[in-house]
């Protein structure tokens, strides 16, 4: 989320009305390592994505963003993007 460089601190009534906007699509990034499927089973390396997307959720569970990502009304139609990572010389990149 981006916020206005007029801001000088966060105000969490703010923060709310942003997160409240029903325009805002939200998005839940899940990366993974593309080394792992090479390694591990596929449901393995699904099942790591899951308990990172669960784990990031229930760490910010009283944020206004995650509020809004897992509302009754927004539930149907939670948007993820998966993105595969390769590691490289020491270094991963997206694959």
């Amino acid at each position: 989320m981006s916020q206005s460089t007029t801001d000088s601190e966060p105000n969490p009534q703010n923060e709310e009305k942003k997160a409240g906007n029903s325009d805002e699509v939200l998005v839940q990034y899940v990366v993974l390592r593309r080394d792992l499927i090479d390694t591990w089973p596929m449901g393995s390396v699904v099942t790591q994505g899951c308990h990172a997307s669960v784990s990031a959720i229930w760490s910010h569970k009283e944020d206004p963003h995650t509020l809004q990502y897992c509302s009754p009304e927004n539930i149907d139609s939670m948007h993820k993007v998966i993105s595969f990572l390769i590691f490289l010389h020491g270094f991963f990149f997206p694959f």
